[in-house]
């Protein structure tokens, strides 16, 4: 295993303590704002950020309709800071700023006009005293302050814990939530950062497969319906951001509305598809797929006789409730990323425009195999 920044970010989610952390300081940062929230006032909730942090707020969306029963969307933090109807900001909204790093100027500019419109405001961000924090009413801590590169991974799951124990907790705050269905969604996370462990300790080497097999081609096109929409976006950044590649993230119904006419027989198409809602939609893609030739790679729960004839290759992953899945279905997607980084012969880190090492001279010999 090599002591690359990025790869040390996304391995150190094996460890139970990154999980517990974010566990902790969400459940001790989240009790003090509900003290002085007003909770009974909220009517809607504009998640807003920029990069994987707005991705995380579009996973947010959903368990938030589930479990906190409020209307919510989610907002590019600039869309909102330069386009937000004032009006619309009024104190029935809470505007939740989400910022690892606690500096994105966007996410300040757009809590400063929500406060000013009369609504709640929240940051949940690794820094407690970053300029976002500051600008917020109320801060929601994620354990994220280590996760120090510019292309974040262990970050995006720690922010996704704090979503998604703030979703309980007003929940419960509004009597939709019981302390059974606590325990359940908590033992979801348990079962999410399992799943994370368990993949990161033994299937690696499917990722490093699908890399090999996928190095020559110049795009991938991700695709899911529903919780994981979020998700996508932020793989598909991921893999732009590490191996400079093209990256098309689609939901699965809008993408045979013109998109599938990009669909060749060589350009991967990623599908995450856990057992749920959108599982019989998905073996209709495929089913042209097939037809087409298109190459399908399936990250799923379920292995259905239908789904083995008809996609490419697949990777399964533990089951979990199909509104838990963006906490584990995401690191397969970083690491995937940050490999076929490698196998292209960049440097994750990098950027196209500059004046670049080449990972293999960076790292050495890459035809022993890919770094881990």
């Amino acid at each position: 295993m090599t002591d690359y920044p990025i790869l040390r970010n996304i391995m150190d989610l094996a460890r139970p303590e990154t999980w517990q952390l974010s566990l902790d300081l969400g459940d001790e940062t989240i009790a003090r704002w509900l003290v002085a929230a007003d909770i009974a006032r909220i009517r809607r909730v504009y998640f807003i950020g920029a990069g994987t942090s707005c991705y995380a707020g579009e996973v947010a969306k959903r368990i938030w309709e589930r479990l906190v029963g409020i209307p919510c969307e989610a907002w590019y933090a600039f869309d909102l800071a330069a386009y937000g109807e004032p009006e619309l900001l009024n104190s029935e909204a809470l505007v939740v700023g989400i910022s690892t790093t606690g500096g994105t100027g966007t996410v300040v500019d757009a809590l400063r006009l929500a406060e000013r419109g009369g609504a709640q405001t929240l940051a949940v961000t690794a820094y407690p005293n970053a300029s976002v924090a500051q600008a917020a009413q109320g801060v929601v801590l994620t354990g994220g302050d280590t996760d120090l590169t510019p292309v974040k991974s262990k970050s995006y799951n720690q922010s996704l814990v704090s979503l998604y124990l703030l979703a309980l907790a007003l929940g419960k705050t509004r009597g939709r939530v019981t302390d059974a269905d606590e325990a359940y969604w908590r033992d979801q996370i348990a079962q999410a950062a399992h799943g994370v462990r368990r993949f990161l300790e033994t299937q690696l080497g499917e990722i490093d497969a699908l890399v090999q097999t996928y190095v020559s081609t110049q795009m991938v096109f991700m695709l899911a319906s529903g919780p994981n929409l979020g998700t996508i976006h932020e793989g598909a950044l991921k893999v732009i951001e590490m191996a400079k590649m093209y990256s098309e993230p689609t939901e699965l119904e809008d993408f045979l509305h013109g998109r599938y006419r990009e669909v060749d027989q060589v350009t991967p198409m990623f599908f995450l598809a856990p057992d749920g809602r959108s599982s019989a939609h998905l073996l209709d893609v495929l089913t042209t797929n097939v037809y087409v030739k298109a190459p399908s790679v399936v990250f799923t729960d379920q292995i259905t006789p239908p789904l083995r004839e008809m996609a490419s290759q697949i990777l399964q992953l533990p089951s979990l409730d199909e509104l838990a899945t963006p906490l584990l279905y995401a690191t397969p997607l970083h690491y995937f990323a940050h490999q076929m980084a490698i196998a292209r012969g960049w440097d994750p880190l990098s950027r196209r425009y500059d004046d670049i090492v080449p990972a293999r001279v960076k790292y050495g010999n890459l035809e022993a195999g890919l770094i881990r």
